[in-house]
Order: C-alpha cells, then sequence, then structure tokens
C-alpha cells in the first residue's frame, strides 16, 4: 500500500534517505542549496513528502498547495525500484487528493525526457502551451525553458499566470 509522510524538519525518520535521493536524481541546477530546502520544510504550503510502499521508503514527492491548484516540484523513485509501478501507483493516489495539479518537465528533445513525457501523458496530464522559464535554485546558474504539463486539462491563462507569480514570488523566494 502507498502511502505518504510528511517531512516538517530535518529530525524526520526519512529525511537523509529523502534528501540522498534528491541529490542523485536531480542536475544541480534543479535543486535547491541545503539551507534553502531546510529553510523550507515548515512552510505551511510547502509538503516535502516521502513515497512508502507498505512502510518501505522508495521515492520524494515534493509539491505545493496554490489555493486549489497543486505544483509538483520534485517526484522521484529509487532507482532499484522504478519500472514497477510504484511511481504511477503514487501519482495517482496523489491526483486523487489533489485533482488539479501541474508540473514542469523537460522538453521532450532525448529518450529519457520523451519517456518521462509519455509518463505523465499516461496519467492523464496534459501539456500547456505557454513558454515557460524556470528561475534558477542556485547562484550562477541561468533560467532554464520547461514544458508544464497539467492534470487533468490545460491550465488557463489566468491559472498559469498565477503559478508563474507564485513560482517566482513564494517558491524562488527563499532560494538564496
Amino acid at each position: 500500500m502507498i502511502t505518504f509522510s510528511r517531512i516538517t524538519d530535518p529530525s524526520h525518520l526519512y529525511f537523509d534517505k529523502a534528501f540522498a535521493l534528491y541529490a542523485t536524481s536531480f542536475p544541480q541546477h534543479e535543486q535547491r542549496l541545503s539551507l534553502s530546502q531546510r529553510r523550507i520544510l515548515s512552510h505551511p504550503q510547502y509538503h516535502c513528502d516521502v513515497i512508502l510502499s507498505d512502510n518501505r521508503f522508495c521515492g520524494i514527492l515534493f509539491y505545493w498547495e496554490i489555493n486549489q491548484l497543486c505544483y509538483v516540484e520534485h517526484f522521484a523513485i529509487l532507482s532499484s525500484l522504478r519500472g514497477q509501478g510504484i511511481g504511477s501507483q503514487a501519482i495517482k493516489i496523489f491526483l486523487q487528493q489533489h485533482p488539479h495539479t501541474l508540473l514542469e518537465i523537460d522538453p521532450p528533445i532525448d529518450d529519457i525526457s520523451c519517456r518521462r513525457k509519455q509518463f505523465y501523458t499516461s496519467l492523464g496530464f496534459v501539456e500547456n502551451p505557454y513558454s515557460h522559464l524556470h528561475p534558477p535554485y542556485r547562484p550562477h546558474f541561468m533560467s532554464h525553458p520547461l514544458l508544464v504539463m497539467s492534470f487533468p486539462d490545460v491550465l488557463l491563462p489566468q491559472e498559469y499566470q498565477s503559478f508563474a507569480s507564485f513560482l517566482k514570488d513564494v517558491v524562488m523566494d527563499s532560494v538564496f
């Protein structure tokens, strides 16, 4: 059975495992600095969740609540468990609890990014038409283009603009 456990401080049982997976699953330019990550753990709109399967750590799902919308900032499954359906199960359960969700992915230009897009499309996410640049998480990096995908429908222009403002003003506020 898939469950989620929220981390609100570094003393959480799965904190070290969660951030070890975070560090190996995302390129450095897509990761917060450690101090920034620790600082936002207690933010009321931020959820730093670990994914458990039968009480065994298997992944992370970090997201923000923006009114009725959820923004999945980071999602990863342990590499040893990929391809077993745990990620799909976790996202399906998450979407039942958060029926209006968005996330960003790399533009589909290579095999990995194309498979990632297909994974989310198979779960009901749709591509949005908005030109989107994600601000840098670390100094000396540049903003980078990402594709916005949403569930279950394309975001209305005002929804996208609300997200973009939230990303800039809240999510990225504690980065440096």
